[in-house]
């Protein structure tokens, strides 16, 4: 069931009725049924997936918590879990592997290599991915390592937990959530309050402008362009690389609202997921802003275990030893990390060399940066830069744009050698003359091309307003009524006339709903 359908829009409505009119203790059991409910729509056989990962991982985390009630020490469950931890972690990720990279795996292999000297082939399987895989493995992998590392205990409810797992609002696209946060938050009674019921409309409204309104429209012209870049100019190359950054971004967080919208309407916050990114003046800020439920999973099961290991201990003492002085010497431990974390959020996206690629690409300019830091702080120092003042920043902005621009280009181009080929395209080959029928020739009329131009600016505008004054939907609820329900209307007004959707279209799914 698409966000993006009336279907879905009766099948939430129905469900926040029944909801608040439901006895409180009763709550989460009808928002369990109901969250299975709208798994269904997606086919039975998906659910075997969840199911295995819900029961697996909440045995697990229960026989993690029997080792601590039974062992006299505290080393002896320790060592237990792990072997436990290990095996919930080999299942979980096994079945994930094989469902998003056995395919890219064979392919490999059947390309490369002759099995057993002979022609065998790897077998390709048909297999269609089930929803949410990727976003409910993690979010069960990490409550079942929080369990291990005594940060809260098991949850002895079976259903409890299922509702934990399956949560309809963040199911499609996350965020992938932690058990602390949305755990406690289904146990608790909701009262219906016309603040955050009205807040969550508005996030929704939000969620639909930015997916109807730019990122569909914004990919009507990166489709065109990537399908056949070698038809196109410098300009438009450049213009669909920086419009499919745009759409990306629109279309995953404008997913996100809808969801966190849903869920306000219940009364129940999800985590954020995205903090303006494209407002960072650098990667690494950029991924502390960009798609926040991943890489923060990423930081705290993956980069912190693996740069205060043993082994990176040691190679730290090599790095001082034979490095004295030396900034790489210094950094030594966090560069594999940093190049393992990455990897592993290029895979999470899709089995493809240009996931692969991009992730390493982040990487690669993250430790770059980390490495060259003292050459900056010099030249800094040497031509009177103030890195405070808005001109730095702003440059630093635009520049950090351009290398993400680049890293999305990798992904959304049919392979990594045309990713670069269109970005070399993009800074030359311009041609200037009869400029708007260049870019109104990319697939947009002229009015869409206004349509999408004045969008990204009401959204430039919302942005720069939260980065610097906060909750915008806090602000509107000082406003007088008719006001706020003005601009309410408003951008409902906006998403049903410009929107792309209707006869004789379909809206595109969500980006997003196939990790």
């Amino acid at each position: 069931m698409s966000f993006i359908s009336f279907q879905f829009l009766g099948f939430l409505l129905a469900t926040v009725i029944l909801y608040y009119l439901m006895p409180k203790k009763f709550q989460w059991i009808f928002l369990l049924i109901v969250s299975y409910g709208f798994y269904l729509f997606s086919g039975v056989k998906p659910l075997i997936f969840i199911l295995s990962t819900t029961l697996t991982t909440y045995l697990g985390a229960r026989w993690m918590e029997h080792n601590k009630e039974i062992s006299a020490k505290k080393s002896e469950a320790k060592q237990k879990n792990k072997k436990v931890l290990l095996l919930l972690v080999l299942f979980n990720f096994g079945i994930l592997a094989m469902l998003k990279y056995y395919n890219f795996f064979a392919g490999q292999m059947n390309s490369h290599f002759s099995l057993f000297a002979y022609d065998t082939k790897l077998p390709l399987v048909n297999i269609i991915l089930p929803l949410g895989v990727s976003f409910y493995t993690f979010q069960a992998v990490g409550y079942c390592i929080d369990v291990y590392r005594n940060k809260y205990h098991a949850e002895e409810n079976l259903a409890r937990y299922a509702l934990f797992i399956s949560f309809f609002p963040q199911i499609v696209q996350g965020p992938i959530s932690r058990y602390d946060n949305l755990g406690k938050a289904l146990k608790e009674y909701h009262y219906f309050d016309y603040k955050e019921f009205t807040f969550g409309v508005q996030l929704m409204l939000w969620g639909f402008f930015k997916k109807l309104v730019i990122a569909d429209r914004a990919g009507t012209f990166v489709n065109t362009v990537f399908s056949d870049y070698g038809k196109f100019d410098g300009l438009q190359t450049f213009a669909a690389m920086a419009l499919y950054a745009i759409q990306i971004y629109t279309d995953f967080s404008g997913g996100i609202d809808i969801a966190r919208g849903a869920a306000q309407m219940m009364g129940i916050d999800l985590i954020e997921n995205f903090e303006r990114p494209y407002f960072a003046t650098s990667v690494s800020e950029h991924w502390r802003r960009w798609h926040m439920s991943l890489t923060n999973w990423m930081k705290d099961y993956v980069f912190f275990p693996l740069t205060l290991s043993k082994t990176a201990s040691k190679l730290g003492k090599w790095g001082r030893k034979h490095m004295k002085g030396s900034m790489i010497g210094k950094q030594l431990p966090t560069y594999i990390p940093t190049f393992t974390t990455f990897f592993l959020i290029g895979i999470w996206h899709g089995a493809s060399w240009g996931f692969i690629a991009y992730g390493l690409y982040n990487a690669t300019i993250i430790v770059l940066s980390m490495i060259l830091t003292p050459a900056y702080k010099a030249g800094y120092k040497f031509f009177h830069i103030n890195v405070n003042s808005f001109l730095w920043k702003l440059w630093g902005m635009v520049r950090t744009f351009l290398i993400m621009m680049v890293g999305r280009t990798i992904v959304r181009a049919a392979t990594v050698h045309q990713a670069f080929a269109m970005a070399g395209r993009a800074v030359h080959l311009f041609d200037f003359s009869n400029l708007t029928a260049r870019l109104t020739g990319c697939g947009l009329t002229g009015r869409g091309m206004l349509v999408l131009f004045c969008a990204m600016l009401i959204l430039l505008a919302v942005s720069i307003f939260q980065e610097n004054k906060g909750s915008l939907r806090e602000a509107m609820a000082q406003w007088a009524l008719p006001v706020r329900w003005l601009a309410l209307l408003a951008i409902l007004a906006i998403v049903l006339v410009f929107g792309l959707y209707g006869e004789g279209y379909s809206a595109a799914n969500f980006v997003y709903r196939n990790f």
